[in-house]
């Protein structure tokens, strides 16, 4: 599965949440990428120009996160299923899994310099991070029922009971 086809199975309520969001993120990282030059360049930080860039990518990840999540409605598993999933969703949630992990390492090496630079960059990875785990939850979810599913069943109506 590729972006290409999972854009063509969304609903177009749930791609209109997921594009919005995506660009709130890339929104807020790009001002909080703008504060964090003038935080460089002063030393010191304005509280009140953290606020666009917190809403912006929070908002935005989460905006993406819910209805990723949402796309599957017979849960998830994503490790007990991994070699199931597309290969596309396994790198978008092994990107998000990198993008958390840098965020936190950066997070603690800037806390080293400065203790107010944490605060900074901490929005920036976040937002990131939320919107690829949730395009990653929506591959995997729709690669794994369009897999799951036969001839447009889902999984459940295929079930049998041992005793018949």
């Amino acid at each position: 599965m590729t972006l290409g086809s999972l854009w063509q199975l969304l609903d177009l309520r749930t791609k209109r949440w997921m594009t919005g969001g995506t660009v709130s993120v890339l929104a807020g990282t790009g001002l909080g990428l703008a504060s964090l030059s003038a935080f460089l360049a002063s030393g010191r930080s304005d509280p009140l120009l953290l606020l666009p860039p917190l809403a912006l990518s929070l908002g935005g990840g989460y905006a993406v996160l819910f209805p990723g999540i949402s796309v599957n409605r017979n849960g998830l598993h994503i490790i007990r299923d991994w070699h199931q999933h597309p290969r596309s969703g396994k790198v978008l949630w092994v990107l998000s899994l990198a993008i958390a992990a840098g965020g936190l390492g950066t997070c603690v090496m800037a806390a080293i310099a400065n203790p107010l630079a944490p605060g900074l960059l901490v929005w920036l990875f976040m937002g990131l991070y939320l919107a690829s785990a949730g395009w990653a939850s929506a591959m995997m979810g729709l690669g794994n029922a369009s897999k799951g599913a036969r001839n447009g069943e889902p999984d459940e109506a295929r079930a049998t009971v041992p005793s018949r």
